[in-house]
């Protein structure tokens, strides 16, 4: 059960950095080619989740029960942030029926909770197993 809550947060941080550019992309540039500060939380939320998948998978390769735990708590932590980077830390667009009010935000405020609910929780699970 652990091993399976492990990689589905894996999959949800992977999920989250890939989507963010391809699904759920905040407005495109302006007619002039800069871009709004909506692109630049899009960006930062891909290397968050390029970030979280990483400590996770490095997690699976250590032994130790608290060893591996840690990097589990600490995605739990990058995912609070993450989910709080569009709009709150990195302001968006004025207009909130833009693309990236409409659909980035609540898809990456969803995909970061769930990830940092699976990860706590399998940081857990490694915290209770037995040496």
């Amino acid at each position: 059960m652990k091993k399976i809550i492990h990689i589905a947060a894996i999959l949800l941080s992977v999920f989250l950095a890939a989507g963010v550019k391809l699904l759920f992309h905040a407005c495109g540039p302006k007619e002039d080619g800069s871009w709004m500060h909506c692109h630049t939380a899009e960006n930062a939320v891909c290397i968050c989740g390029i970030c979280m998948a990483v400590l996770l998978l490095g997690a699976l390769l250590l032994r130790g029960r608290k060893t591996a735990a840690i990097p589990c708590l600490l995605t739990a932590a990058a995912a609070v942030v993450t989910a709080m980077l569009p709009n709150t830390i990195i302001h968006m667009c004025m207009m909130t029926d833009m693309r990236c009010h409409a659909v980035m935000k609540p898809a990456v405020i969803i995909l970061s909770i769930l990830t940092a609910l699976l990860s706590a929780v399998s940081g857990i699970l490694h915290l209770r197993e037995r040496a």
